[in-house]
């Protein structure tokens, strides 16, 4: 993985980073899933123990969370007092550090266990922090529930579909299936809708989503988000999100909707081309978005199918 870094950021400054390390080829090395937990392997361990042996060496360093997962880690490390070199350097010592100890566990001499480099993301606020532990705590089990059900966990480019509004080079993530079912309902709510108004749409969402209707929506607005949560809080019910900025690469549902994907009851549809930068989510695409959730669900589905 090339190392991302934040080209204005000063890297020797105090502050929380969240380090990414992926293991070369991506080799389970480092432990297997066991109830959708990672079980360590002596190696995972090895790792582990070495990450918090930093501030060892680098004593303005705290290790703070660190999860070992079998082909990467994830780990935070707080910057506790200007460094005379880039918190980059600690990085590249620990990973130097692991190979040699790794090397003489696997008698291979010239082994390589990492990929060149790492990601790095500069943590700016308390908030991101607490989102960014979750994120690691929880990765585990999000991992563990990816490789249980990979066939939901894959994106497919140039998807094919006769509900899929043409002219326009979609792809889609999650339960390509979702599109051969009968019978959806295109959610759509104001953000001037009121209380009672929400209230009354949600129970008929609620109701639909029991009959066996696919909700189908970029859920942006307040009223659209409170409904797609209330459809993730039962049992039944699926969602087909368009979603406006694209897929990036390593692209995954966060939170409730990583749940539901495993769960074989979401979609993640897209036309658009991912650019890597944050896209004003204009008043014309909201547009164009329902216009598009319109069509698809005015739509008969002529075959049972699988997507082509």
């Amino acid at each position: 993985m090339p190392g991302k870094r934040m080209f204005v950021h000063d890297y020797t400054r105090v502050g929380f980073y969240m380090i990414t390390i992926l293991t070369a080829g991506r080799r389970r090395l480092f432990g297997e899933c066991a109830e959708n937990r990672v079980r360590l392997s002596e190696a995972g361990e090895i790792v582990q123990r070495r990450w918090h042996e930093i501030p060892a060496h680098r004593p303005a360093v705290e290790t703070n969370t660190l999860v070992v997962m079998p082909d990467h880690i994830h780990g935070i490390v707080y910057v506790k007092e200007p460094l005379p070199k880039p918190v980059g350097q600690t990085i590249r010592g620990f990973k130097s550090g692991a190979t040699s100890e790794l090397r003489k566990h696997f008698a291979a001499p010239a082994m390589e266990f990492w990929e060149d480099g790492y990601h790095d993301r500069v943590i700016m606020d308390a908030d991101t922090l607490r989102a960014e532990r979750r994120y690691i705590h929880d990765n585990p089990r999000r991992y563990c529930v990816r490789k249980a059900n990979p066939e939901l966990f894959v994106r497919v480019n140039r998807l094919e579909h006769e509900r899929l509004p043409r002219g326009m080079d979609w792809a889609g993530f999650g339960n390509l299936f979702l599109l051969d079912k009968p019978d959806m309902m295109p959610v759509q709510v104001s953000r001037r809708a009121s209380i009672a108004e929400l209230a009354v749409l949600r129970a008929q969402a609620l109701e639909q989503a029991w009959r066996g209707k696919v909700m189908v929506s970029p859920f942006i607005s307040p009223g659209e988000k409170e409904i797609a949560h209330a459809v993730m809080e039962q049992e039944y019910g699926s969602l087909i999100l368009i979603r406006p900025e694209g897929f990036p690469p390593l692209y995954k549902p966060s939170g409730a909707y990583f749940d539901l994907c495993a769960q074989g009851r979401l979609l993640v549809l897209s036309p658009f081309t991912h650019t890597g930068r944050k896209q004003e989510l204009t008043r014309e695409r909201c547009l164009q978005m329902n216009g598009w959730v319109e069509e698809m669900c005015a739509k008969m589905c002529a075959n049972n199918g699988a997507p082509r």
